[in-house]
């Protein structure tokens, strides 16, 4: 198992030169890998940080030496233009010698409420991510790109979207594995606000209690990728994922067989500290339940100096 570490792009962390000095700290520290959340808006008054342009700079600070992956867990594709995303992610491979992982998921609703230019329900964002991964695919394998939305994805009636795109070059070497995210729901049916309208007068959201089954098509989605990024909802840092949680969502993405060799499902939380909601006999059940990745993730209001002192104490079993 692989050891990294996940802090977020927004409070203390969210400048580009505290990020970065974190990461040298992670590859000074040993560790293997080091990822930020991929955020536009958290709430008011809270500074955050863009996360492509921080994760340039980390990679041209540090190592193909020292950290051996890095990258933004997760990017909401849903709701980026896919040939930029391409653009920005063929660059940081460049910049990253080769050590990109691109994460990517639905996101979360509120940080796009500013806006009723957005895709309001999950479902909407399913098919605009299943889109939106198509055709970075495609664009990462620097030929001519012609695509059509299938039709299983096509609602009555609406126009289907078409790309006719040239190569786009330079394309990355190699090309960057995909890890997908999936919620795990704690509470089966819960409700949770999500953004159905918008006032076109006020552009104010108008958030409304949906009901929330645990959704399975994430994880059907995760398995045609390189790896498996399963986030208990709603996100408490001090409850990170169990390993029996990690088991439900290895089963749900793959309910017949094991994952394949190559694939890396990733498990989350924090052995550091007394109030440490992780053990380390837990990383031995993660292991075991097939986690090829942890990441230590510091509280999400921590200084920058004490989620320093927990990078510089290294990987937790080492």
């Amino acid at each position: 198992m692989k050891y990294g570490i996940y802090v977020p792009n927004c409070w203390s962390y969210g400048t580009v030169g505290g990020l970065t000095r974190l990461a040298l700290e992670a590859e000074e520290a040993g560790w293997d890998g080091f990822f930020i959340w991929d955020h536009l808006l958290i709430a008011e008054d809270i500074p955050l940080v863009d996360s492509q342009v921080a994760m340039a700079s980390i990679a041209a600070a540090t190592s193909a030496e020292g950290l051996k992956s890095i990258g933004s867990l997760v990017t909401p594709l849903a709701r980026r233009r896919p040939w930029k995303v391409a653009r920005e992610t063929a660059a940081l491979q460049e910049l990253a010698e080769g050590r990109l992982v691109v994460g990517i998921g639905l996101g979360q609703p509120p940080e796009y409420v500013f806006s009723n230019q957005e895709l309001p329900t999950p479902p909407e964002r399913g098919v605009a991510l299943d889109d939106a991964v198509e055709l970075l695919v495609g664009f990462w394998s620097g030929q001519p790109v012609t695509w059509r939305r299938p039709a299983e994805r096509c609602g009555d009636g609406e126009s289907v979207p078409q790309v006719d795109a040239p190569p786009f070059l330079p394309a990355p070497e190699p090309v960057p594995p995909i890890w997908v995210a999936g919620a795990v729901y704690r509470e089966p049916a819960q409700k949770e606000p999500d953004v159905v309208a918008m006032s076109k007068d006020e552009y104010k959201p108008q958030l409304v209690d949906r009901t929330v089954d645990q959704p399975t098509r994430p994880f059907r989605r995760a398995a045609r990728h390189q790896g498996l990024f399963p986030i208990t909802m709603p996100w408490d840092n001090s409850r990170p994922i169990t390993p029996a949680e990690l088991r439900l969502a290895v089963d749900m993405a793959f309910p017949d067989d094991a994952p394949p060799d190559g694939y890396d499902v990733i498990a989350y939380g924090r052995t550091a500290g007394p109030d440490a909601p992780t053990s380390l006999g837990d990383l031995d059940l993660f292991q075991e339940t097939g986690a090829t990745w942890w990441l230590e993730s510091p509280p999400d209001l921590a200084s920058l100096e004490d989620a320093s002192a927990i990078i510089a104490a290294g990987p937790p079993t080492r």
